[in-house]
């Protein structure tokens, strides 16, 4: 199930090719034939628009809208707000009026943010609410609170912008998601302690190649587990400068009771379950709708 928009110029013709140019010059997109494909890595967010060649064919698309908007429902509430400003973009761009048959929707006429933002909500919960009748479904969900995925949706969208901001002289980590003890919860990776601007997740994931224990007299690269509260009592990182929801772990080397803490750590040996963000939904809704 997915939300499905049109779209025509106010007047001329958008053709095949002006609808090529412009996507190969839009950040995040890959033209698939007649498709542009939006996939945001760090975000996890994904959407196509489509040129449809048969645009007044009855039985392809909307008749005189030769682009359509597609965007998947049973996904976290983010990801129309990362796809609305690329709709207002491209609409902007052509001049363009849209067709949408969503219930609750604009209809044909002006497009208008709100509504593409209230009607994929709409039917984000209805496509929710139709997966959801399944008990196993409703068992193995993911979720987290809408607060927390939205927080984790901004940092890791501009996760980049900061990257670039700072430089080589220090990592910015994005925060992911993953099975732990049967919930969800959100982590980072942070590998032999180097500079990094750590997100504040749940569970931080270090990666030990310089900084393995040794065994037998031999260094065996490893991975080590802990939750934030266990590294801040230990390390106080956020004693260091805070950078949105993160801290600015910056120094030469890193500090001796950085070294100690992570060498000191048990390996962790078990298989970890990573999560797509696509997967995590808002817990609130998913709790009203399994009611």
């Amino acid at each position: 199930m997915s939300y499905d928009l049109y779209f025509s110029p106010r007047t001329g013709k958008l053709d095949a090719e002006q609808f090529k140019e412009y996507f190969q010059k839009r950040p995040l997109y890959k033209l698939q034939g007649s498709q542009a494909w939006y996939q945001n890595d760090d975000t996890g967010v994904y959407f196509s628009f489509e040129f449809n060649d048969s645009g007044d064919s009855e039985e392809e698309g909307q008749p005189g809208f030769p682009v359509s908007l597609n965007i998947n429902y049973f996904r976290p509430s983010y990801f129309i707000l990362e796809a609305e400003p690329e709709v207002s973009e491209f609409v902007k761009a052509f001049d363009l009026t849209v067709s949408d048959p969503q219930e609750g929707g604009m209809g044909e006429g002006e497009y208008r943010k709100d509504l593409l933002i209230s009607g994929w909500n709409q039917g984000n919960e209805f496509g929710c609410s139709a997966m959801l009748k399944h008990p196993k479904r409703q068992e193995d969900v993911a979720t987290l609170p809408s607060a927390m995925l939205h927080q984790v949706w901004k940092w890791n969208l501009g996760r980049k912008t900061l990257q670039e901001h700072i430089g080589n002289e220090q990592f910015v980590a994005s925060v992911m998601f993953l099975r732990y003890e049967n919930r969800t919860v959100s982590f980072a990776t942070w590998i032999d302690a180097i500079p990094t601007v750590l997100p504040r997740v749940e569970m931080i994931l270090i990666g030990r190649n310089k900084l393995a224990r040794r065994r037998f007299l031999l260094k065996r690269n490893d991975i080590a587990l802990a939750s934030w509260e266990q590294a801040n009592q230990a390390i106080q990182i956020e004693k260091y400068p805070a950078i949105g929801m993160g801290y600015s772990l910056k120094y030469d080397n890193p500090p001796a009771e950085i070294v100690e803490f992570v060498k000191g750590l048990t390996a962790y040996s078990d298989t970890l379950a990573g999560l797509p963000a696509d997967q995590v939904l808002d817990r609130e809704l998913v709790v009203k709708l399994s009611r």
